[in-house]
């Protein structure tokens, strides 16, 4: 839409007048009318602005009534409601009083968070008046990137290592990728990337309204490999804001939007991660050398059966060639498959991680670059021969040239 977007504010007696004066002006993309209370007589109102912003501290049915009114009067406004947390409850009713979107109202005297949020009041209202004058949205793209589950069911056995070089190896191959970090109250990709958490999973929550592949890309943050990554909450107190619901959108828009999105997740079976191993489209199990790992790898490939998990299995062990009593037939006869990949120690890869870039970058001829590489290689062959019961495709590629 050309120029600033004209919008009526309608606020009731309950409301911060100036919290919302500060989310309505601080965009550039909107321009008040004039400010209304909500008693008033409509014929009061300025019925040429483009669309109308109702404020209220509590969602009422005086509100309710208003926005249906405003609806019928002027079919073609949008009506964007913000309202604090607590009155989300009333989502499905005040939508279908008329309401074409409904943002969060800023915690009081948060005038940061306010400014913040101030962008996606324009842009909420910009969709709106697009779906009402009938303005073509762009189509879905018509194949799904594919989405690959990282699982390590044993902390410390290398999952954000495989994912962050995962991730990093597929966008040297030209690959479009998206990783998301989805261990909510200790991530660490972004560590592990050398990334500083500015934008994150509890911001996006946050920032409230409708989500789309516009705004999800705000808050993506981009990697010199080309990897773009949401991040997660910097605190673990910001993680219980993020639902496996939201997420659920979250991971179709990625793949809607990349060709691989790579998730790393949490040492566990939570419903985060259920809900990550049900969207995805294969996974990645990661394992290390040492009997607790490997019998909780083998109760991750149960797991994944019982939930009759269709995609396919890929299992990587790091670590592979260290002396610790466990050989390869050992791997065999616990976890009753073969490895698909096997990553050697490195001492480099302790280096990497301090420094934030990941080995696949940094040492690109050592074993353990090779081995991510491998992996990914593995990814981007159109192989559907290998699946969660572990059927094995008929060559198996080698990656350690010497035995462990």
């Amino acid at each position: 839409m050309r120029g600033p977007m004209k919008a009526l504010v309608v606020l009731d007696n309950r409301v911060d007048r100036g919290m919302v004066e500060t989310l309505v002006t601080f965009s550039r993309q909107l321009d008040v009318a004039e400010y209304v209370d909500i008693a008033a007589e409509a014929s009061q109102h300025d019925n040429s602005a483009d669309a109308l912003i109702i404020a209220c501290g509590d969602f009422n049915p005086a509100v309710s009534e208003f926005i249906s009114e405003a609806s019928r009067s002027h079919p073609g406004r949008p009506i964007l409601l913000i309202c604090p947390a607590g009155a989300n409850g009333h989502v499905s009713e005040a939508m279908g009083a008329g309401a074409d979107d409904i943002l969060t109202l800023p915690a009081y005297n948060d005038l940061d968070g306010a400014q913040t949020m101030s962008r996606e009041v324009g842009f909420s209202l910009e969709k709106a008046l697009a779906r009402r004058h009938g303005v073509a949205v762009p189509g879905a793209p018509q194949k799904l990137g594919r989405m690959i589950c990282v699982l390590g069911l044993k902390g410390g056995s290398g999952k954000t290592l495989t994912a962050a070089n995962l991730a990093v190896s597929l966008a040297a191959a030209g690959h479009s990728v998206a990783i998301v970090d989805l261990d909510l109250q200790f991530g660490d990709v972004g560590l592990t990337l050398g990334m500083s958490p500015d934008r994150t999973l509890y911001d996006l929550v946050r920032s409230g309204g409708s989500l789309d592949a516009e705004k999800l890309s705000d808050f993506l943050v981009p990697h010199a490999s080309g990897v773009r990554a949401l991040l997660a909450p910097a605190r673990p107190d910001q993680a219980g804001v993020v639902t496996p619901e939201f997420l659920k959108e979250v991971y179709q828009l990625l793949r809607e939007m990349h060709e691989f999105v790579v998730v790393d997740t949490p040492p566990n079976f939570s419903p985060e991660v259920i809900a990550a191993v049900d969207a995805s489209s294969e996974a990645c199990l990661v394992s290390m050398l040492d009997s607790p790992s490997l019998k909780n790898t083998k109760l991750g490939l149960e797991t994944l059966e019982l939930m009759d998990y269709p995609g396919r299995v890929r299992l990587l062990l790091n670590r592979a060639d260290s002396n610790v009593g466990i050989s390869h037939e050992d791997v065999m006869a616990i976890v009753g498959r073969a490895p698909d990949v096997l990553v050697p120690s490195d001492r480099v890869i302790v280096r990497s991680v301090n420094q934030g870039e990941p080995i696949a970058l940094l040492q690109r001829r050592s074993d353990a670059a090779r081995a991510f590489r491998v992996l990914a290689e593995l990814y981007r062959a159109d192989d559907p021969t290998l699946n969660v019961n572990g059927a094995r495709p008929r060559r198996r590629l080698r990656l350690l040239r010497r035995s462990a």
